[in-house]
């Protein structure tokens, strides 16, 4: 069954001679639960096709479907509302406050949508993450890795349907990315959630149930490519 639908999708910047066609009429199903792999060059539509799925921009034609819920059709507020309870998003740079602890960046979506974090499952998350033993940690007093890891449990921690993470490896090295990406996949799977992975790294990609390619703009191609693991 498609949790994400999208239709003729397309996305330009600018006018004229001067215009960007950052996507060209994309069509893509995303079955629920699927791992899905996006590849191509720098500047290619990557994170532009990342973006529209997660309702952090609008196409400039096409839709995108959602579980049913055109996105194309919503205001501010009700994407908004999209954006923050069906959507978990991790970033290559983790984006966390630096005057908070691991606990404290991991609930702050949450508390700022006045909403009470389910403990037990914090505590779950945190143990599942390797991070139990870091939850009162400044960001300055972890690692890399751990950084990383307190993205995704604060990406995790309100069980969106769709998790997108946009080079999520990309400041690691080889060991703690291959970590941080079966970590987010055994995640994602335990709770049955669906995930897009921008990412470089081919032995990444390797891992996904399928790898999207863009060139251009254009997605050109869809293949199986997963050997186990």
């Amino acid at each position: 069954m498609s949790i994400i639908e999208v239709r003729s999708l397309a996305k330009c910047y600018g006018q004229g001679e001067t215009a960007v066609h950052a996507l060209r009429d994309a069509e893509l199903d995303v079955q629920e639960g699927e791992f899905v792999a996006v590849i191509g060059p720098s500047g290619s539509g990557k994170s532009t096709l990342l973006h529209l799925i997660g309702g952090v921009d609008r196409p400039s034609s096409g839709t995108v479907t959602v579980r049913g819920l055109n996105l194309t059709g919503l205001n501010e507020k009700k994407l908004s509302l999209y954006r923050r309870r069906q959507v978990g998003f991790v970033f290559q740079f983790y984006n966390l406050v630096p005057v908070l602890t691991v606990a404290e960046n991991v609930t702050l979506p949450l508390m700022l949508d006045n909403l009470k974090p389910d403990k037990v499952w914090l505590d779950e998350l945190l143990e599942r993450l390797g991070l139990a033993d870091r939850r009162d940690s400044l960001p300055n007093q972890l690692s890399g890795g751990q950084q990383q890891r307190t993205a995704i449990a604060r990406a995790l921690l309100h069980r969106p349907a769709i998790v997108l993470a946009d080079e999520p490896t990309g400041n690691l090295d080889s060991r703690n990315s291959r970590e941080i990406i079966s970590l987010l996949r055994d995640a994602v799977r335990h709770l049955g959630q669906t995930l897009i992975v921008i990412t470089h790294d081919p032995a990444i990609a390797s891992q996904a149930d399928r790898v999207i390619l863009i060139e251009d703009g254009y997605l050109t191609e869809q293949s199986a490519v997963r050997t186990g693991g």
